[in-house]
């Protein structure tokens, strides 16, 4: 990864690819709190949506390409994610988007946008990163102290090692874990959406990150499954899974939970399933670049994920 500056300032061009604005309060000071950290922020994001969506297909490919093909941008995040780009995929230009990234633009988000970075990854190989939005992350009165470090981190050229104690801990045997692979993933949904089309990547001895938010564990559990049975999960050396939040549980649950799927799944797999990871719907969320190689280690009752050495 080249480094795009010696410093934290940034030039930062915002595109809305998916939903329409929930807050447009809290865009406008997501945007100011970016310019106040010294970035030049700039974005043509319509401030009235079409549908449920920011603009219309054509447009918002539009916003896609024209950031693309500029030689003038650092960083390229979204407003925020929703849902919109499943539209969009059979017509970007990815050769355009991957050439972008070559010139070490980084693309950066999360939720509807794990369906632009794994179709990205996909089609060209290309490395995106999975980190914080616009609107949810910046457009808040005291945007989190650990994303806004794994932030400043990645505009400043690195990539910084990931600690967290597993909250669903089970002895490992053999004392010591540690695994490399190409780490990949994001939202659970549009990694389960994505298996038999083309924009799922075909990722051997991996380490898949995967989180959700409003899904009962019995659908992140089905979702699971679907890639267990098309043979993507028996592929990975590991499986981390991030932040499961906003669901709620059912009176005939029987106290099955999170906890009954990570145990399922334990006992269906035979590579580590680290829980707990700070990445999902939720202010303490990591930067995770989605195509480049990591170490996870694990030790007693916790886990590190960090960048391969070269």
């Amino acid at each position: 990864m080249s480094p795009i500056a010696a410093h934290r300032s940034a030039r930062i061009a915002i595109i809305a690819p998916s939903g329409a604005h929930l807050s447009l309060d809290a865009f406008d000071a997501a945007v100011a709190a970016l310019r106040a950290r010294g970035h030049a922020v700039r974005c043509d994001v319509p401030r009235e949506g079409w549908q449920r969506f920011s603009d219309t297909d054509d447009a918002r490919l539009e916003q896609i390409h024209r950031v693309a093909r500029a030689t003038d941008v650092d960083v390229v995040m979204i407003a925020r994610g929703g849902y919109g780009l499943s539209r969009l995929l059979d017509r970007i230009d990815w050769a355009l988007v991957a050439a972008s990234a070559s010139r070490g633009v980084r693309w950066v988000g999360y939720s509807d946008f794990t369906a632009f970075q794994l179709a990205l990854l996909a089609r060209t190989g290309a490395a995106s990163y999975a980190g914080p939005g616009v609107s949810g992350d910046f457009g808040v009165p005291a945007p989190d102290s650990f994303m806004l470090e794994h932030f400043d981190a990645l505009l400043a050229g690195r990539l910084l090692p990931i600690r967290w104690n597993d909250e669903h801990p089970a002895p490992q045997p053999g004392g010591r874990q540690s695994v490399d692979g190409t780490l990949w993933g994001g939202n659970l949904s549009l990694v389960a959406g994505a298996v038999g089309t083309p924009f799922l990547p075909v990722v051997d001895d991996g380490i898949l990150f995967v989180e959700d938010v409003s899904e009962h564990p019995y659908r992140v559990e089905r979702m699971l499954h679907q890639l267990l049975y098309a043979g993507v999960l028996l592929r990975q050396r590991a499986v981390l899974l991030g932040a499961f939040t906003d669901w709620k549980p059912a009176p005939h649950d029987n106290g099955y939970g999170l906890g009954a799927v990570v145990d399922y799944f334990r006992s269906r797999l035979p590579v580590p399933i680290a829980t707990g990871l700070p990445f999902g719907h939720v202010p303490r969320k990591a930067v995770l670049a989605l195509g480049q190689r990591y170490r996870l280690e694990g030790a007693g009752g916790g886990w590190c994920l960090a960048p391969a050495a070269a």
